[in-house]
């Protein structure tokens, strides 16, 4: 939670105007905001103060002043949050001890079903912040989100003019542009606004570059002094030549009985001998030369807010969004020390054609009960999601060539077939949910918070086979406390339950039809504080997922059931601070120093293994962050160093990831509206793996040293 500046406390807040001004501009550079509603921690509409869970916040001067390019990059700067980018060129983020399809991603809130819409690879300009919330958030979201939320909160109208224009170019021919403006419309009760912004690079690897571009407006109404009608888009466009990985080489294998021998590994039972990335390889793609991710995707939303009377107000939400995307590439290059060449299979393509439409209305109250203070809140969701497939198409399966050596060697192209639409996936989700925060006692507060949903979820096929349905009907919710030990320091306590499917629903095949949702469920205790020029935060967490479906042999016959678990315990810290001579220190560690399974078995095939005790793949113990911004008059320094430690692989724990620290900096002038910023990014040129890919024999390696010279004009 944590993680830094949080503002001056209840009692600072209430010192002379000039203190408060300068609170408020060191809060606009932390990622910890206590003073204000975090849309993502609750819809009650409470500071996050008086929240008993953990809620980090990026907002846009916090991306600018970090020089974050990307969503991913912002996110990083959150405690205890690491990203990758794995299948389909889609970010993937790990907290908590939980990885992938545990991490929610939304916009403006709203969730959506798969994480190829929702976790496109995005351009950080266009949000006014992304909010992340730790631990399980189907209270707020619906199913899934164990262990955690990401929410990208996209610019809004703003009553007065504002403009801003950033340009910058850097290594590999990268260069990022942004435009956008808002303010009053010139129309009597009518504000705007507008935002776009294009970026492309050739990227470090061979053959790896992007193309972004998004474009965002919004229109706001003032109909009347207690209504507003506010109508907002963005349309999102990415091309990217998929990098998947860098193939792991290694001399021999080492199986379960300990027996070395010299050949392909298998990755759910081996343990690899002097495994390493082959510096000749460090630019090279072994993906088919016609490889491509591209995806379109918009979101619109038309929303009224309505204060009804003194206790009362409404809000109404109704939205839709749309997806198309298509993703052709090798997912398997594999390293065989026996033919010393690099085994290239498992081609794939991904057809995507998804159209969602839903409402979702609140309606709040606040008042008193029983003479104490009380905010209430009761909200109802519908969701319709459609999503076209091409789910279950067969073609050959590996590119030509298929074997290549490690250098030197032809790419090839992908077979030549085409995408078939093989299914059409509809996903409705109706929910009924309530929150409440009630001090029936002076410094002591009680949030909690009920959701009940009717999940159903229809399989059609295109190529004959029988239809799929299946029904969900969960409860989640949360319960916590706050007390107040003194103007300065809150305490709390909370628990919090979570569902999730055993796989994405537009995933669920017959062959889950017999299985319940997973449960997640967190206890966690903390403290959000500012004292005497001091701000910090603590959390100390517990999660478990019970119900992780495994297998298990039973009278010798192999089954699957739902008796696995996966559980995580941390502790998460930050502090920000101002050394004399006006340097401001913002630094925070997460430590998860339990993150495994318990009782989880996979199916080999031939047999199952036991998982129990393992650490899930890309999932670090450790994970430490240090930011430092000194002011010479128009000039500013800043620098940052990042820790993240040894990683594994894949569910065998066989393949390690190392740990990395990573350093950067920059030195920034202003020119009365205008600010040049020259920037130096993992200047100890640290060679490391991000994220590891499927089974864990391929990994992708990000950026060695690299520079950019930006330039923003405000006003």
């Amino acid at each position: 939670m944590l993680a830094v500046a949080l503002q001056a406390g209840a009692a600072e807040r209430k010192t002379d105007e000039t203190e408060a001004i300068i609170v408020e501009g060191r809060r606009e550079r932390s990622t910890v905001v206590l003073d204000e509603p975090v849309l993502t921690g609750s819809r009650l509409g409470i500071d996050a103060f008086d929240l008993p869970a953990s809620v980090s916040v990026i907002s846009h001067e916090l991306i600018q002043l970090r020089g974050a390019r990307t969503a991913m990059e912002a996110i990083e700067s959150a405690v205890g949050m690491t990203g990758g980018t794995s299948v389909g060129s889609i970010p993937n983020y790990a907290t908590r001890g939980f990885a992938g399809n545990d991490i929610t991603v939304m916009r403006d809130g709203i969730r959506q079903n798969t994480a190829s819409q929702s976790s496109r690879p995005l351009d950080s300009f266009l949000f006014e912040r992304i909010e992340v919330l730790k631990g399980p958030a189907s209270l707020l979201y619906g199913e899934g989100a164990v262990g955690g939320a990401i929410n990208y909160v996209s610019k809004l109208p703003d009553d007065t003019t504002k403009a801003e224009i950033i340009a910058s170019a850097g290594s590999w021919n990268t260069y990022r542009t942004g435009f956008g403006v808002g303010g009053p419309a010139g129309v009597d009760k009518l504000h705007y606004r507008f935002d776009v912004s294009q970026s492309q690079s050739d990227g470090y690897v061979d053959d790896s570059g992007y193309d972004y571009t998004a474009v965002a407006g919004a229109l706001r109404y003032d109909a009347t002094d207690d209504t507003t009608l506010t109508l907002q888009s963005t349309f999102l466009k990415d091309s990217v030549s998929s990098y998947y990985g860098t193939p792991l080489v290694y001399d021999a294998v080492i199986d379960q009985n300990g027996t070395q021998s010299v050949r392909r590994a298998n990755s759910a039972t081996d343990r690899l001998v002097n495994a390493r990335i082959d510096a000749r390889t460090r630019r090279l793609s072994y993906d088919n030369i016609d490889n491509w991710s591209k995806a379109d995707n918009s979101f619109t939303r038309f929303i009224v807010d309505s204060n009804l009377s003194d206790r009362w107000t409404l809000r109404n939400e109704t939205y839709v969004a749309t997806q198309h995307m298509d993703w052709r590439n090798t997912e398997s290059t594999v390293w065989n020390p026996a033919t010393q060449l690099v085994e290239r299979s498992s081609f794939f393509l991904i057809y995507r054609n998804d159209l969602q439409l839903g409402n979702r209305v609140d309606l709040r109250w606040s008042g008193a009960l029983a003479g104490r203070p009380n905010t209430f809140l009761i909200g109802a969701l519908y969701d319709d999601n459609e999503q076209i497939r091409n789910s279950g198409q067969t073609y050959a399966a590996s590119p030509t060539p298929a074997n290549v050596p490690l250098v030197g060697f032809d790419r090839g192209y992908g077979p030549d077939v085409r995408y078939q639409r093989t299914v059409k996936v509809t996903t409705q989700n109706a929910a009924v949910y309530v929150e409440n925060i009630y001090e029936p006692v002076n410094h002591l507060k009680v949030v909690g918070g009920l959701r009940y949903e009717q999940i159903d979820v229809e399989r059609v096929s295109y190529v004959g086979a029988d239809p799929y349905t299946r029904s969900y009907d969960p409860i989640t919710g949360r319960l916590g406390v706050i007390f107040e030990a003194s103007d300065a320091l809150n305490l709390y306590a909370s628990y919090s339950r979570a569902a999730q499917p055993v796989s994405q629903l537009v995933s669920l095949t017959v062959s889950q039809d017999d299985f319940s949702l997973q449960k997640g469920v967190q206890y966690e205790v903390g403290a959000k504080a500012s004292i005497q020029g001091t701000d910090l935060t603590l959390a100390l967490f517990d999660i478990e997922k019970q119900d992780v479906l495994t297998t298990n042999i039973v009278d010798g016959a192999r089954i699957n059931s739902q008796i696995g678990q996966q559980v995580s315990q941390g502790a998460e810290f930050a502090v920000a601070f101002t050394l004399p001579g006006e340097f401001r220190v913002d630094t925070h560690a997460a430590w998860t120093w339990k993150a495994e399974y318990e009782d989880f078995f996979e199916n080999l095939g031939s047999g199952v293994i036991s998982r129990g005790g393992n650490t899930p793949p890309n999932v670090p113990k450790f994970v430490a962050g240090l930011f430092i911004v000194k002011p010479l008059g128009d000039w500013e320094l800043s620098a940052g160093a990042r820790h993240v430690g040894e990683r594994q692989a894949n569910n065998n724990n066989g393949i390690q990831l190392d740990a990395y620290t990573t350093f950067d900096a920059s030195v920034a002038y202003r020119w009365n509206d205008a600010q040049i910023v020259l920037r130096g990014r993992n200047l100890s040129d640290e060679e490391y793996a991000e994220w590891a890919s499927g089974s864990g024999l391929m990994v992708r390696l990000a950026d060695p040293r690299s520079f950019e010279l930006g330039l923003k004009y405000s006003f």
